[in-house]
């Protein structure tokens, strides 16, 4: 498959996208490839997402191509923002988890008294939801390193908060050589 973009570029003598001149011809191959993806999960495991702000995109696309409504695995997203208006896909989560009962959705906000209208939901840190058992209040059973796997995205600092929290319970860091439980994009 063969697509055409047109950008304007920075110049740059990189293989990047921001590198490409009008014209150039980019190939899009019809697999995903790399180390944050479901395939290196089990089927038989379960799925945990964490994210904040805008690292919830790449989980979007998992969710609505790999999850099945009402499947056997147990898929949760914990998501965290300083704002309502910043938990992009809120309404399209809360959809998903009133369909699929395996979808467990949980966001919180880092700055409550910014909001126009009293928020509703959990506020602070999205490490904390995990702290405080989100996943095993939505699942019914607390996840563990041998039924579940986790993807962490977004701030730098909360991957890395999240990583010494989930190691502390027993997750490992996956990597091509050592698998593990955490899957992580670092930005």
């Amino acid at each position: 498959m063969e697509f055409y973009i047109n950008l304007v570029t920075s110049g740059a003598l990189t293989p990047r996208l921001f590198a490409l001149n009008v014209g150039d011809r980019l190939f899009l191959s019809g697999k995903a490839t790399g180390m944050f993806t479901l395939d290196r999960v089990p089927a038989d495991k379960h799925v945990i997402m964490v994210a904040t702000g805008t690292g919830l995109a790449p989980y979007i696309s998992m969710l609505t191509s790999a999850m099945l409504c009402g499947g056997p695995r147990h898929y949760a997203v914990l998501h965290g923002a300083y704002h309502s208006w910043d938990l992009g896909y809120r309404s399209e989560l809360l959809t998903m988890q009133y369909l699929c009962r395996n979808l467990t959705y949980v966001a919180t906000i880092d700055r409550p008294e910014d909001e126009p209208v009293p928020w509703p939901g959990p506020t602070g840190w999205v490490q904390d939801l995990w702290r405080k058992g989100a996943v095993a209040e939505g699942w019914g059973f607390t996840p563990t390193p041998a039924d579940t796997h986790i993807f962490l995205c977004g701030n730098p600092l909360m991957v890395e908060a999240m990583l010494e929290v989930l190691q502390a319970d027993g997750f490992r860091e996956h990597s091509p050589k050592q698998p593990g439980e955490i899957h992580l994009e670092r930005w």
